[in-house]
């Protein structure tokens, strides 16, 4: 508390400190907003991805290559699931625990594939269908370029037993031809009306958060608050300073 014949605080640190302040929250701001136009152009990346018309595996491959983002770009192959080993990943399933099924395909074009074939309950896990023979597989590439997550356990190849993706890993496992050629992304199958009931293929879905616009209405909103509380308290103390030199 400020008596009254003692001299107030001096405005320009107060000042200076709210300038640097403000300008630090601003910027914070600004960075959401180019954070915001940049997700809300890979989404919309994305969506135009899986709209496209499919195209062949080496397309898809030669277009990562050139630098084009193939994340949910649309692939439509004939190929051969090798159904042993099995592979799969936990997962939910409508609540439930569930399983992802994951098919190592030899394609008829000489390419070694991993495919998401979908999800299923727990209790189905012995009893879903088994694809024999050549295949029309039609999918969205999954780059999962996030590797392992800091919880999650090291996969065991050698049960089948995969926590996270690691398409390198799961094509050596898969027991297909050396001579194939490896694709290095997993392939998502789209819903289709094929009779299978299970594994059910998931609609392709981008699990991207994006809060941009309200962090960066937060960080507008702090500074405008720094503003005004800054700017009041300014006031107030160049009150008390004509009032103590008035007192002199």
């Amino acid at each position: 508390m400020i008596r009254p014949h003692e001299r107030p605080p001096r405005t320009w640190p107060v000042l200076v400190a709210s300038v640097i302040g403000f300008a630090i929250l601003v910027s914070l701001g600004a960075w959401q907003v180019k954070r915001l136009a940049w997700k809300e152009a890979l989404l919309a990346q994305l969506a135009a991805n899986a709209a496209a018309e499919s195209v062949d595996l080496p397309t898809a491959l030669n277009m990562s290559r050139a630098g084009s983002n193939v994340e949910f770009v649309r692939v439509k192959f004939t190929g051969t699931y090798k159904n042993q080993p099995r592979m799969k990943m936990l997962s939910g399933y409508e609540g439930g625990q569930g399983w992802t099924i994951i098919a190592p395909v030899a394609s008829a074009d000489g390419w070694a594939a991993i495919v998401d074939r979908g999800r299923l309950p727990g209790q189905r896990l012995d009893s879903y269908t088994m694809l024999d023979g050549p295949q029309e597989i039609e999918g969205v590439i999954r780059t999962h370029p996030y590797g392992q997550g800091y919880f999650d356990p090291v996969n065991d190849p050698s049960s089948g037993m995969w926590y996270w993706w690691d398409v390198k890993a799961m094509l050596a496992a898969s027991g297909l031809a050396a001579e194939l050629k490896p694709f290095p992304f997993a392939i998502q199958l789209v819903p289709t009306d094929n009779g299978v009931e299970f594994p059910k293929p998931q609609e392709p879905k981008a699990d991207l958060a994006n809060n941009h616009l309200g962090y960066a209405i937060t960080w507008f909103g702090l500074a405008a608050t720094l503003l005004g509380v800054a700017g009041f308290y300014i006031f107030d103390l160049r009150r008390r300073q004509k009032n103590w030199h008035a007192l002199r």
